[in-house]
């Protein structure tokens, strides 16, 4: 993304105040408090448990945690006493809140994700959008999770020639994201040792791209995640080998060529590919970068502004910075130690960077940065 004004999160502890925006207020402000029990109404929990701990408070208990990340339940708990009139000044123990957070489950902090994600950046915007289409990147990241027998067993992790762990198990994160605010479209969550992996979760959500341009690293090029993009209605812009697609069938007018792309094994011939338009260009005379797009007329659609534009696809790079790094504390293993718990507070990470970004842009809109400088460019001081 071309240089621009900086809209940057103060680091300071939380209880301090990561600004006048970012406060508990934070929660209820985005997650409305009608919007948690339509959740709760949808997953069949609305006023089923009793308070002081009821699945409305620990909805936003756990998004307070992942908020407040440095702090203990009791410290969460204290400052959420009488924040949302379900809670007088007896906070109960960790025991409890540990029981509730297991009864309240993770589906319910996924429905609060899927209520609020969506892209944010206005037209005005314009390094959000190229010639007319919004402008998101698919990539996918890896969360340390606390040791033992059932993480293991759920999520796996890395190992070595032996077969024996290395580090912690890992949950494995795919996200849509819009480049240029950095807000999450979409998410799906899975283990390291899942089937299919990045690319198999990147396809379930084809259908929240459509009318965009979505960028792609070259772990993702595939015939069935193409055809479910393309039939979604988004167009596609895929770093891949260069021993893909590596046979012109028609060389256009820019040097740029049309091929067939198929399954593993097919003919070229074969009716199941997809046809897919090659770009290959060099930076600095030294590797050979070769894109892959749907976008097959060289005028309507040039070379050059299309590899220009695969460089956007690092923004999701720093969007996970953001919430590995500042918002989820450098290095921090997750707390909740079982599966279920695991999803929870991923879910709970997932809802809350999408609401802090929403402030970086009400931020730049108060600055009038938007007005003075349409190539914003959100970031995090370290």
């Amino acid at each position: 993304m071309t240089a621009g004004v900086l809209v940057r999160w103060p680091d300071m502890h939380p209880w301090v105040g990561l600004s006048d925006e970012v406060r508990l207020g934070l929660l209820t402000e985005w997650i409305v408090p009608e919007l948690v029990d339509e959740v709760l109404t949808a997953c069949g929990r609305r006023g089923a448990e009793p308070r002081p701990l009821s699945s409305r408070f620990m909805v936003y208990f756990v998004l307070a945690t992942a908020l407040f990340q440095q702090d203990s339940y009791d410290d969460v708990a204290e400052n959420l006493v009488g924040a949302l009139g379900e809670m007088d000044q007896s906070v109960p123990n960790k025991s409890s809140f540990t029981r509730a957070r297991q009864q309240l489950g993770a589906a319910l902090l996924e429905g609060v994700f899927r209520r609020i994600a969506g892209a944010i950046a206005p037209p005005i915007l314009k390094a959000a959008f190229w010639r007319g289409m919004r402008v998101a990147a698919v990539d996918g990241f890896l969360l340390d999770v606390p040791e033992n027998d059932t993480t293991r067993a759920a999520f796996g992790g890395q190992v070595d020639s032996a077969g024996r762990p290395v580090g912690f198990p890992q949950a494995r994160v795919v996200t849509l994201t819009e480049t240029g605010t950095h807000a999450t479209i979409d998410a799906r969550t899975g283990s390291f040792k899942g089937g299919g992996g990045e690319p198999a979760m990147a396809t379930e959500m084809a259908g929240g791209a459509a009318g965009m341009l979505v960028i792609m690293d070259r772990a993702f090029p595939g015939v069935a995640l193409w055809k479910a993009y393309t039939q979604a209605g988004a167009h596609l812009l895929i770093r891949a080998r260069t021993f893909l697609a590596a046979k012109p069938r028609e060389v256009l007018t820019d040097g740029t060529y049309l091929t067939r792309m198929n399954l593993a094994g097919q003919r070229r011939s074969h009716p199941g590919g997809v046809t897919v338009r090659v770009i290959d260009y060099q930076v600095d005379g030294g590797e050979t970068i070769r894109l892959l797009t749907d976008l097959l007329d060289p005028q309507a659609w040039p070379a050059g502004e299309l590899a220009a534009l695969y460089h956007e696809r690092w923004e999701v790079e720093s969007a996970y910075r953001q919430l590995k790094t500042f918002q989820r504390g450098r290095a921090e293993v997750l707390r909740s130690v079982s599966p279920e718990l695991v999803r929870q507070k991923i879910w709970a990470h997932l809802a809350l960077h999408h609401c802090l970004n929403r402030i970086i842009m009400r931020l730049a809109g108060t600055r009038r940065v938007l007005e003075k400088d349409i190539t914003l460019t959100p970031a995090i001081l370290q």
